[in-house]
């Protein structure tokens, strides 16, 4: 399956494709977006800003998916992955303070500061905007040690149209080399019903759930199992 690095260009496009992906996912759609059948467009609001963050993030390494259209002569985005190497390596990779590049992220949050007055995400539930960013200390410790040298899928998503082909675990597949040519770990937050395709395409095991801990706000919320593959072990 052909993939090649993700473009600036790319993010509309990726949008959307995140926006069917994740439209009836348990925590993207239901938790997040409750009014998403009645504003079916606006999810792509929050998939924008989310893509663009994490492109602007350089310890991230993002790739998409694609095919093409034969009878148009033009090429489909299908899929997208973006990877974070995480620990010391990430800190590697990360810009220095002087340089202007890390303009980048503050500008982007002004510009969709601006846009959201402009363009509110109708369907979104506010208080649920930043529900990951609040959860993520209950399951940190996963995270600690060994395991903090690692390769962390934060994102994948394949179009509905495309599922089922492979896209998906072409996508993981960059990760999980990568991580064995580091000698890291490979880590990811499965989706509800995902944990399956992850351990069948080289993560090793379930060692907890982002859901879990007192006061979490993810409780009850389908999905969020976390897995790791370990570097001794080779990829399938």
């Amino acid at each position: 399956m052909p993939l090649r690095p993700e473009r600036f260009s790319d993010h509309a496009a990726l949008a959307k494709l995140c926006k069917a992906a994740f439209f009836d996912e348990d925590l993207f759609g239901r938790v997040m977006h409750p009014r998403r059948h009645e504003f079916t467009d606006d999810p792509t609001l929050y998939w924008l800003q989310n893509i663009r963050n994490l492109w602007f993030d350089w310890q991230n390494r993002g790739f998409v998916a694609v095919t093409r259209d034969e009878e148009h002569g033009k090429e489909i985005i299908v899929g997208i992955a973006v990877w974070q190497r995480q620990g010391e390596g990430g800190k590697k990779m990360a810009l220095n303070w002087f340089d202007p590049r890390n303009l980048a992220v503050p500008l982007t949050n002004l510009t969709y500061t601006v846009t959201s007055y402009l363009y509110p995400n109708r369907a979104l539930d506010p208080t649920k905007a930043n529900i990951l960013g609040q959860s993520r200390k209950y399951s940190a410790h996963h995270w600690a040690g060994a395991r903090e040298e690692n390769w962390y899928l934060c994102l994948l998503a394949v179009h509905p149209d495309y599922q089922g082909k492979g896209f998906g675990r072409e996508l993981v597949e960059w990760g999980l080399q990568q991580a064995e040519r580091e000698s890291v770990y490979a880590s990811v937050r499965s989706s509800d019903g995902k944990d399956g395709f992850y351990l069948k395409t080289g993560f090793d095991r379930i060692v907890g759930s982002s859901t879990e801990g007192e006061g979490n706000p993810l409780a009850g919320v389908k999905g969020g199992s976390i897995l790791f593959r370990d570097p001794k072990r080779k990829s399938k």
